[in-house]
């Protein structure tokens, strides 16, 4: 495979003389000034490597050097400046802009040659092994997306079996799941410094879990259609705490350096995002929540964002004791109040993004019905 050198120098005996060097080993392209190299550049020259000439009138060898690593599509190709005998100042600045070797005039063959050779092999070389690594990480990431949607589908498989018994369907874990995305996507948007795209992202996928401590409620009170005594209220709040405690002991099979605990504190493996939200989730930002009547900021903040949505989805899904809310019902409840749910129960800061998204968010909703009962 022969490979391309360009030559640029505005004097044309210097062209010729390049050529003639090389043209028996190389495809050369001749450029008669810097801005005759980025038009030959731009109309699809790719050239395996520049031998550039710094001093030239107009556009001179330094400020080409600066366009050719500025610009994505040539900024691999190695240049070579030609410099005049011991200019110092010239050699130092064309390596400073990126040049990875320099000729002195007059020309040797020998020495031209041999430097163009071996740039010519170490950039192949070069290529050789972006390329294998792009191989690589290309096969790195889809075993990386088959994982996720591994853990995903997991995730969803244990907050159905958690769910069913509830008559809760899949297609709750869907909304929940994505009314949490479209509610963090946001947050992200609005209040970076609270919430990152990582935190958004974990919250969104750990979100079907938020009530997977139901599968320790007995069926007597999960399919009750009637109001909860106080007593079988009191069992249904445990669900909470049921849920942090089964994925604390499933955090236990983690390796030791992704679960990290402090006399007996939730490390901060990732697992922590889906224990904040079974254990917080029926928190109120007021204090009147539940399970531990955590106030403000005391509350994580996904569980949190989990709670409105989760109110959201419940007032408007239909159940064996209700019929489901139309959407505008449901943002009424949420920001006006009823004799059960008070905007005083949400942070002011989410429950802002909550009602900016809100025809997102019932978009999300009529495309993921709940069949009637």
């Amino acid at each position: 495979m022969r490979h391309t050198v360009m030559a640029v120098d505005d004097v044309q005996t210097n062209l010729d003389m390049l050529e003639g060097i090389l043209e028996d080993t190389y495809d050369v392209i001749l450029a008669e000034s810097g801005a005759d190299a980025l038009i030959k550049l731009a109309n699809g020259a790719a050239p395996d490597l520049i031998l550039l000439d710094l001093s030239m009138p107009g556009m001179d060898g330094f400020e080409l050097l600066e366009k050719i690593y500025q610009n994505d599509n040539y900024s691999m190709i190695p240049v070579i400046f030609v410099t005049g005998e011991n200019d110092v100042y010239q050699e130092e600045k064309g390596l400073r802009l990126g040049a990875v070797d320099y000729i002195r005039k007059p020309y040797s063959p020998n020495i031209i040659s041999a430097k163009i050779r071996n740039h010519i092999e170490l950039k192949t070389y070069r290529d050789g092994l972006s390329k294998a690594v792009a191989a690589r990480t290309k096969e790195l990431e889809a075993k990386q997306n088959e994982l996720f949607l591994t853990h995903r589908a997991v995730i969803l498989g244990m907050s159905m079996l958690a769910e069913s018994r509830d008559r809760v369907t899949g297609a709750h874990l869907i909304r929940i799941e994505q009314l949490a995305r479209a509610l963090t996507t946001k947050l992200t948007e609005t209040h970076p410094h609270i919430l990152s795209k990582e935190d958004a992202e974990l919250i969104t996928v750990y979100s079907p879990l938020h009530d997977l401590g139901k599968v320790g409620v007995s069926d007597a009170i999960l399919k009750k259609a009637g109001k909860l005594t106080a007593t079988e209220f009191e069992h249904m709040q445990r669900h909470t705490t049921e849920g942090g405690k089964l994925l604390r002991q499933i955090s236990e099979f983690l390796p030791s350096e992704l679960n990290k605990q402090d006399k007996g504190e939730t490390g901060q493996n990732q697992l922590h995002i889906a224990i904040e939200i079974s254990e917080c989730h029926h928190e109120r930002y007021d204090g009147t929540g539940y399970p531990k009547g955590l106030e403000g900021d005391q509350i994580p903040l996904s569980a949190r964002i989990i709670t409105i949505v989760d109110i959201y989805d419940a007032l408007r899904s239909p159940r064996p004791y209700k019929d489901g809310f139309s959407h505008e019902q449901a943002i009424k409840i949420i920001t006006k109040g009823d004799r059960r749910t008070l905007p005083s129960h949400f942070d002011p800061v989410i429950l802002k993004a909550f009602t900016e998204i809100q025809h997102e968010l019932c978009e999300i909703y009529d495309a993921n019905p709940d069949p009637r009962f």
